[in-house]
């Protein structure tokens, strides 16, 4: 049998950051093609797929030559986990892709219920008024900041475009961020593509996309926590990850029930909901895995913490001052310029996933951030880059220590 694969010389961090960027950009795409019934955009998460596949069989390749030592091999782990939650994201990913090139039909309300998820994926197609105008021109213009995904160009998909990118009449444009910064952006093309239905065929079927919708969003925030968790070496917010993986295990089983027991789905229906459903329940899986190193007590690897400074969507830190003092985190501003808080490190607790409305910050919080990396500019703002590798370093050793 002819070796296709073949060993390169690419560097284990180099490979990690590719991992955890195409894993991260197929989950996107895929509820993208799913909900806009966008077959290209799932053949291009297939695609994806492979180089995944091949990417993590290279790191082990590589990672395998770099250990010599024990102590090599022990921190080693942590990286192989990795790797392999992002192929295990990736293929729940391609999953969900599937349906969209097969007849399985996600119902219509399904859409407009995602619309009430924090990152919202959202689409539209360029008009005159944005012909010719770059991505960049488009993020000062709204003073927001979003994620474009994908440009969709007759038949050619561009993703993750630069923000030197150009718009052309009859773009498709595929986009990820919040409400805030996706209404801004609207506004100012003057195109609404934010509608939200509120009808719903029975009560009951409100509340099954409630828990849709609730299950989806907890595996993606498992995975934030968990790559939070290898991070800071916190094995607190590793405990966290395994809590919301039984939770999300008895949702889906909960789901399921409820599912199959309505008279008013087809099957083909009910078949759409159970699947992406169950997908996301891989995700979930996949986050656990990344903290399964840290709780049997090895030590992440210190390039871990590099390579969630420079993928495309990075996690990192912010303390708080005394001009922050008493403000919401809603009233930090930070959702319109893609910034996310994932927790909050207050002395020796950690508040994950605080409400943006109610909770207010105090002077010598450290708030941990995801964010893409058009907003870098502004979170350096926030916080040198330097001060922010010497508070992470700080949280650490407090964190292993314990």
């Amino acid at each position: 049998m002819n070796n296709e694969l073949g060993y390169r010389p690419v560097s284990v961090k180099d490979l990690l950051r590719t991992l955890k960027n195409l894993s991260g950009l197929m989950v996107n795409l895929s509820f993208s093609a799913v909900i806009f019934g966008d077959k290209t955009l799932a053949q291009e998460v297939l695609e994806l797929e492979n180089i995944v596949d091949r990417n993590d069989l290279l790191l082990t390749m590589q990672a395998a030559l770099a250990t010599r030592r024990v102590e090599d091999s022990e921190r080693m782990v942590s990286v192989f986990k990795l790797a392999e939650a992002t192929n295990m994201i990736s293929d729940s990913a391609a999953d969900i892709a599937k349906m969209a090139l097969s007849k399985i039909s996600i119902p219509k309300e399904v859409s407009s219920s995602f619309l009430d998820s924090e990152e919202i994926v959202a689409r539209f197609e360029v008009s005159d008024k944005l012909s010719d105008k770059s991505i960049e021109w488009l993020m000062t213009a709204s003073q927001a900041t979003v994620d474009v995904l994908a440009i969709r160009r007759k038949s050619k998909i561009i993703l993750e475009p630069e923000p030197r990118c150009v718009f052309k009449k009859g773009d498709i444009v595929i986009l990820k961020g919040s409400y805030e910064a996706l209404k801004a952006v609207s506004d100012t093309i003057g195109i609404a593509f934010l509608e939200r239905s509120r009808k719903y065929r029975a009560e009951e079927y409100k509340e099954i996309l409630g828990d849709l919708i609730q299950m989806r969003n907890t595996a993606l925030v498992m995975v934030d926590i968990a790559y939070t968790s290898v991070l800071t070496k916190s094995e607190e917010l590793a405990e966290k990850v395994v809590d919301l993986e039984d939770y999300v295990d008895r949702m889906l089983e909960n789901f399921e029930w409820k599912v199959l027991g309505t008279d008013y789905l087809s099957l083909n229906e009910k078949q759409a909901l159970l699947h992406i459903a169950m997908a996301s329940e891989g995700i979930a899986d996949a986050a656990l895995k990344m903290v399964q190193p840290l709780l049997a007590g090895l030590e992440p690897h210190d390039i871990i913490a590099e390579v969630l400074e420079e993928t495309y969507e990075r996690i990192s830190v912010v303390e708080m001052d005394e001009e922050d003092e008493g403000k919401t985190l809603g009233e930090l501003g930070y959702s319109k310029r893609g910034i996310i808080v994932l927790a909050v490190k207050r002395g020796e607790e950690w508040i994950v996933m605080p409400p943006y409305s109610s909770f207010t910050v105090e002077n010598g919080d450290i708030l941990i951030v995801k964010y893409v990396s058009e907003s870098e500019r502004y979170i350096n703002e926030l916080e040198k880059e330097e001060d922010r590798e010497e508070i992470i370093e700080d949280i650490q050793e407090e964190e292993w220590e314990d």
